[in-house]
């Protein structure tokens, strides 16, 4: 099934250059504000001088109180999906939390590492060959949806949506595609995101530079995923800068300005758009 526009349409991808100086991806978090976990808590995430390790610290909301730090033997920090801070990676209502190493440091192999966020243990250390980027975790904890970058961050932000079993750490077989338009390439730059209420859809908005913005649709339950196009092209993406995404009860995806507005309102049931 073909994406429909009410007002315009096009296919999903391209983005030739780097969305900033430093590449397509955004960078880890090291150091405050971290992610809200258990227990009304964040955990922080230091790198330590001269890299290699990590100092975590669980830091009570109320009082910002230190309750706990460990040193992990790994460069890491908090998951973060867009260049605004949105940070992601928890599950097991906050007991769990995934971190990740940055794709600046290393380009040959990328660590992500699940710890336990009251007592910051490791549980979990997962070693992939080659450049790869967090995406999304499932509300199950069962897969690590991640942003495989073939040519390295330097080669541009075209990239492959893969998912990663964390009960084994082993990269599942096969790129997670739009099935109704297999062809299509992914390349872009996150701007934000929302969850389905059943917290099984990711939808992340992206500028797609030279071409068009579109909507990845993933299911992080069944590798499902979608690919919306929308009908802002070029120099005119800049309208959706700071714009919000809300999913309505009755599954609607609603785009909002800075100014209130309502730029697009998408129904994930069938896919289409009305901008």
């Amino acid at each position: 099934m073909k994406i429909r526009f009410v007002v315009a349409g096009a296919a999903c991808l391209a983005l030739t250059g780097t969305a900033t100086a430093a590449g397509p991806v955004p960078p880890v978090m090291n150091g405050a504000p971290g992610i809200a976990v258990a227990g009304g808590a964040h955990v922080v995430a230091v790198a330590k001088p001269g890299g290699g390790a990590t100092q975590l610290r669980l830091v009570r909301d109320r009082d910002r109180a230190v309750l706990r730090t460990r040193v992990i033997p790994v460069n890491v920090g908090v998951p973060t999906v867009t260049f605004s801070g949105l940070v992601e990676g928890t599950w097991a209502e906050g007991r769990r939390l995934v971190l990740a190493s940055s794709a600046y440091d290393d380009q040959v192999n990328t660590r992500f590492v699940v710890i336990d966020t009251r007592t910051l243990a490791p549980l979990r250390t997962i070693r992939l060959a080659g450049t790869y980027a967090f995406d999304a975790v499932s509300g199950d904890g069962r897969r690590l949806f991640v942003l495989e970058y073939p040519g390295g961050v330097q080669s541009g932000v075209r990239y492959v949506v893969r998912s990663v079993d964390l009960r084994s750490g082993k990269l599942e077989p096969g790129a997670i595609v739009d099935r109704t338009e297999p062809d299509e390439r992914m390349s872009g730059i996150a701007l934000t995101r929302a969850w389905s209420r059943d917290g099984a859809w990711a939808y992340t908005l992206y500028n797609g530079g030279t071409s068009h913005a579109f909507v990845h649709a993933l299911n992080t339950r069944t590798r499902v995923a979608r690919c919306i196009d929308l009908p802002w092209a070029g120099e005119a993406q800049s309208l959706l800068d700071g714009v919000r995404l809300a999913v309505t009860p009755n599954r609607v995806l609603t785009l909002t300005g800075q100014g209130g507005a309502v730029l697009a309102r998408i129904d994930t049931r069938m896919f289409s758009v009305r901008a």
